[in-house]
């Protein structure tokens, strides 16, 4: 008995001795990991906070006195800046020196003439000149819970004279939601807090939104936080609740950024391990005690093992990795639930080293050659370049800054001969929306004379603006070749395709690269004109201009759609020069051309990317805007009816939260297929995000309202259809029934702006959710 005694003496001590090393183990690492991830979390809120501030700021630097004394014409300006709406779902306000409201976007929280000056935050910047991002709080109109950014507006003499307020409602979607829509664990969360007031204004659990936090004392480890410190500890929540907590300061709002879970989720396999070894310790009791003795050292060497790999892993020795299971029992479990924690925790570390080099990739991706801009001109004329990569200042000499409000600078640069032309190729752009492609000179202040090639897409806007988004490459090693080729057969034989005709345009020589590129050996090609590589998609006409403008320019450059000789066309970039004698005479043509099929293809799969959701193939937010657009000057030109309708789905958050994101993206495309399958081609179907979609109805008969309501019948009845979804793991197929709430607008020309129009549909939408969902309302104008 004492042999026995001594085993499970012995037994229990290492049990309780591996119990509290394993605990120390896994709440140093899981603090880690939720450290890690609270950092991550707290930079992107910070970077998204600065972000917000930064408009704030652009939006006060261009406002003066006498802006503020002219309040319709800055009422006006500031409606057209979609980023600040894009920036803060709950407006923008601009006040005098006394916090009177003198501008309140949207219109319809009617703020304007409000007094603001009894507002800490925005008694601080008017008083004291900083920006401020306020403490959370209610809105003295509207009622809703609402965090205040503030910055400035100066005078000449950079006195203050108003400021500029943004508003995010935290009970609407806004840039905190990533927070509340992720867990950490099964049971844990996240929460963001304002320890000025000590109230928490982002949360995973929504309840606890605008809610205290613990009152001092109460958790020593959440003061400790409130008091500046960052890390980790364990402590006993409000709630009753021992926690495993990390927490991390946003440094541009001073808010705390918190993950927390549950003591008895983060140990839940010391706890079940303790149990079970206490169940076999009462069995060791009734054994003997040779059979106890051999019994106890099986049983204790793989602990042994485990100690001695954790410990040599804690300190260094080895890097970490998963402990041997060589039985099937509770030592096994207990390195398996360490091997599932160690997994855990490798892929959060592998998802924030992949969020970092998203990021390197970012910064390498401004750094590629060739410059990446956007070239604007606004209703009044002003040309500016709102973006230009750094590699603007190798390629032109310039500063990205010198050219954001105008691009004089940049203008002084291109070559005197070829300013007129650069100008005219814009304005051809910008008045039929063409492609803008052209070649220019430019002076660079250390480099000389380089050639420049342009290639960018028009984008109209608002108010008669135009804005081009492109790139723009030296060629000038290119102008040099081209140059050579008609003196020289050097260079002949290049990366590019190159044959060369006489006079009569019969072929007398070929390189390497045109029959790599055609499949036709110089044997084939020599003796034929270019009618060979014909691919029969252009016309007579556009080879009569090709070789009038060569007849006439001594040089022509485009792209030509060619076959080759196995059949497949493909679309090549040529140059085309004539080579004249010592009299000026043509005695022969030089053609070199690259093919450039791929980058068209790329092209074309950027503009997939740019204009349609990647999950549905449905229309995205920015070609649902234009179609929009289309359809109501559409509407306004043929005085057709039209109707836009919002739809949103019933329960989906119960779908993911159930099933995961899978089973939910295979939901939303399965909607998107029946919403396509149930309307005309002509009209539209398109994802805004999450579980948003929108329909276009055009060309609707003269009871545009009564045919707008038999189609969003027909759409209610299609998606309540049940789903047979496949859900991963299981390995079975799920019944599932998914209603929508559908809000209607009907429209008829430009009665409403587009974005009134979505307003009203996303209103009429909510009322049908009010009306417990599954239900179809139209917009109705409020009887005040």
């Amino acid at each position: 008995m004492g042999a026995l005694f001594g085993v499970l003496l012995v037994l229990w001590a290492t049990t309780l001795v591996l119990g509290y090393f394993l605990r120390d183990e896994m709440q140093a690492t899981l603090s880690a990991q939720q450290f890690s991830v609270v950092t991550l979390l707290a930079d992107e809120v910070d970077r998204s906070v600065s972000e917000r501030m930064r408009a704030l700021k652009a939006v006060a630097a261009g406002i003066d006195a006498t802006k503020l004394t002219r309040v319709e014409l800055l009422d006006a300006e500031l409606r057209h800046q979609e980023v600040l709406h894009t920036l803060f779902n709950w407006g923008v306000l601009v006040t005098d020196r006394s916090g009177m409201a003198l501008i309140s976007l949207p219109d319809v929280l009617g703020r304007r003439g409000v007094n603001y000056l009894d507002v800490e935050a925005v008694r601080e910047t008017l008083e004291g000149g900083r920006s401020v991002v306020g403490a959370a709080l209610i809105g003295k109109t509207t009622h809703q819970p609402v965090v205040p950014m503030i910055v400035p507006i100066r005078g000449a003499n950079g006195e203050v004279i108003g400021s500029v307020i943004g508003l995010t409602n935290l009970a609407l979607p806004n840039f905190l939601d990533e927070i509340g829509a992720n867990r950490f664990g099964r049971e844990g969360g996240y929460l963001l807090t304002d320890p000025r007031q000590r109230i928490f204004i982002a949360a995973t659990d929504k309840s606890r939104v605008m809610k205290p936090g613990p009152p001092p004392g109460l958790n020593p480890v959440y003061d400790r936080y409130l008091a500046g410190y960052e890390g980790s500890g364990l402590a006993r929540s409000s709630r009753g609740v021992v926690e495993l907590s990390s927490s991390r300061r946003v440094p541009s709002a001073g808010w705390l950024m918190q993950a927390v879970l549950p003591a008895e989720e983060a140990f839940a396999p010391i706890y079940r391990l303790q149990w079970r070894v206490l169940g076999v310790s009462m069995v060791l009791t009734v054994l003997a005690g040779t059979v106890a003795w051999w019994w106890l050292r099986r049983q204790l060497q793989p602990l042994g093992e485990a100690a001695e790999l954790l410990g040599r892993m804690r300190d260094g020795v080895i890097p970490r990795q998963p402990l041997p299971v060589r039985r099937d029992d509770e030592i096994g479990e207990l390195a398996g639930a360490f091997n599932g924690l160690l997994s855990a925790i490798l892929e959060g570390e592998s998802r924030a080293a992949e969020h970092t080099f998203n990021q390197r990739l970012r910064g390498i991706v401004a750094q590629i050659p060739g410059l990446v801009f956007q070239y604007r001109v606004g209703p009044d004329g002003a040309h500016s370049l709102p973006f230009a990569s750094d590699a603007i200042r190798d390629l032109c000499g310039v500063e990205p800054a010198a050219l954001t409000g105008c691009a004089a600078a940049l203008h002084a640069l291109i070559h005197p001969d070829d300013l007129p032309g650069f100008m005219a190729a814009l304005r051809e752009s910008a008045a039929h929306l063409a492609p803008w492609r052209m070649e220019c000179r430019l002076n660079h202040p250390r480099r000389g004379v380089r050639w420049m090639r342009i290639d960018a897409l028009p984008e109209a806007g608002e108010g008669g603006v135009v804005t081009w988004q492109g790139f723009a490459t030296d060629i000038t090693a290119a102008k040099e070749t081209e140059s050579e080729l008609r003196i020289a057969a050097a260079t002949f034989e290049t990366q590019e395709g190159i044959f060369i005709t006489d006079v009569n345009k019969r072929i007398v020589r070929v390189n390497q690269a045109f029959t790599a590129m055609t499949g036709y050996s110089a044997a084939e090609a020599i003796g034929q004109t270019p009618r060979l590589l014909r691919s029969g998609r252009h016309s007579t006409e556009f080879y009569r201009h090709l070789y009038e403008g060569l007849a006439r320019d001594g040089f022509w450059q485009g792209e030509i759609w060619n076959r080759r000789k196995s059949g497949e066309v493909f679309v090549e970039w040529v140059t085309i020069s004539a080579v004249r004698d010592g009299r000026g005479q043509v005695t022969h043509y030089v053609a070199a051309f690259s093919d450039i099929t791929e980058r068209r293809k790329a092209e074309e799969k950027i503009h997939q990317l740019a204009f349609y959701d990647p999950l549905t193939q449905l229309p995205n937010r920015r070609l649902f805007h234009d179609r929009l657009d289309q359809a109501l000057a559409a509407s306004a030109r043929t005085r057709s009816h039209g109707a836009l309708m919002f739809l949103d789905l019933d329960g989906f958050k119960g779908l993911n939260d159930s099933y995961g994101h899978v089973i939910g993206d295979e939901l939303l495309v399965e909607v998107a297929h029946r919403l396509t399958r149930s309307v005309r081609e002509t009209d539209t179907v398109a994802r805004l995000g999450g579980d948003e979609f929108v329909v276009i109805l055009e060309n609707l008969d003269e009871a545009g309202c009564d045919a707008a309501a038999r189609v969003a019948e027909k759409l209610r009845q299609v998606l309540a259809e049940p789903y047979r979804l496949s859900v991963p793991g299981i390995g079975a197929d799920v019944t599932h029934r998914c209603s929508a709430s559908i809000g209607v607008c009907p429209f008829l020309g430009h009665a409403e702006t587009r974005d009134e129009l979505i307003k009203r549909a996303d209103i009429a939408m909510y009322q049908a959710k009010a009306a417990g969902r599954n239900a179809i309302r139209f917009y109705m104008e409020s009887p005040g």
